[in-house]
């Protein structure tokens, strides 16, 4: 008889309790879930409560603080095989040394995985840097969904943890992309290819835990490359400073048009970065985008009902952290856009030093 697989979670957020706590609600996964210590002492008295379906704000789910662990010390996911990392990208170095202490102790199976669900493009490589060379894989994923932690600032713990997802599902579209594993085992950064056994176990792992996300409702798609898709849901992130900047929920901040211009600018900026730097993001609307943004109010709202239908509270990740004194992600989505031009722009020096100057100016 198959074990039933034990998924932790790093960074019991709003993404990661939602994800988590799906799990724990729809498969026969065993879920622990790390977060802080508001977190657990709000689950430890009234559990998790989630709203799925923000089409069906009646669709209510509860999870009894029985039905999962919860913990504030990173060791509580030792033996787990599927790690979902959903802290901020401003504490990914963290986690990753935290993930590493567990490592080196021999603390996961041979099979673990980690999956990054955060924003921007480079948080995998944070992990992989800390956990190849313990043999753990990690794979990076695109989260195409919004949820709000509804309780976060309740002064009562027995509210329990109270998420609800803003966003419905897009036909066509998945609501997490996982980089998929190759086809056969080969060498990592450190050099090492792991023996057939253990690659094929990773594999079926994978496959696992896929289909527990599909139990859940969730749409999942695996990729072989999946920097095109972050690249792609990072056009989608550059809403967020906007929206922080407006300080009012997504859709009231998008209704306006000068704020989607703001939001246009950033993305035609950052498609003339992809462009130079021969990054061809993947998305199906991101051809389209600038123009949406750009019509006039009343042709935008109504395109958005049925383009981007959202939840009346929705608010970025950004503005919420803003709304609690959190360190934003801003480094992460706009700096990225930053740190590609900058080296676009270092390589095309050192491609016109290379040539004796030829096409250098003032």
């Amino acid at each position: 008889v198959d074990m039933p697989l034990k998924v932790g979670v790093l960074g019991a957020g709003a993404v990661g309790a939602y994800v988590g706590g799906l799990i724990a609600l729809r498969t026969k996964s065993d879920v622990v879930m790390v977060g802080r210590r508001r977190f657990v002492d709000q689950v430890s008295a009234g559990g998790v409560t989630l709203r799925p379906d923000p089409r069906r704000p009646r669709d209510v789910h509860s999870i009894r603080p029985m039905h999962v662990t919860v913990d504030d010390d990173p060791k509580a996911l030792a033996g787990c095989d599927i790690i979902i990392v959903a802290v901020k990208s401003t504490a990914t170095a963290d986690a990753a040394a935290q993930l590493e202490r567990i490592a080196e102790r021999g603390g996961f199976p041979p099979h673990a995985l980690v999956l990054s669900l955060q924003n921007g493009v480079g948080n995998g490589s944070i992990l992989v840097r800390a956990l190849e060379k313990h043999g753990v894989a990690t794979l990076p994923c695109m989260v195409n969904f919004n949820v709000v932690w509804d309780s976060y600032a309740s002064d009562d713990v027995r509210d329990g943890c109270r998420i609800r997802r803003c966003t419905p599902a897009k036909p066509g579209m998945p609501c997490i992309g996982i980089h998929d594993l190759p086809e056969r085992a080969v060498a990592d950064g450190t050099g090492l290819v792991d023996h057939p056994s253990v690659f094929a176990a990773k594999k079926a792992n994978l496959a696992a835990f896929v289909e527990a996300l599909r139990e859940t409702g969730l749409v999942v798609s695996l990729e072989r490359d999946i920097l095109p898709v972050l690249y792609g849901k990072l056009l989608i992130n550059l809403q967020s400073p906007v929206n922080a900047l407006s300080g009012a929920p997504v859709p009231t901040t998008l209704s306006r048009r000068r704020f989607r211009m703001a939001w246009r600018a950033l993305v035609l900026e950052a498609l003339d970065v992809y462009d130079a730097c021969g990054i061809k993001p993947k998305r199906p609307y991101v051809p389209f985008l600038p123009f949406v943004l750009a019509l006039p109010d009343w042709a935008y709202n109504a395109a958005a009902s049925l383009l981007f239908p959202l939840d009346p509270g929705c608010k970025s990740s950004m503005l919420q952290d803003c709304e609690t004194g959190r360190a934003t992600e801003i480094d992460a989505l706009c700096g990225e856009i930053v740190r590609l031009a900058r080296r676009n722009d270092n390589r095309a020096r050192d491609e016109d030093a290379g040539a004796g100057g030829e096409g250098g100016g003032d």
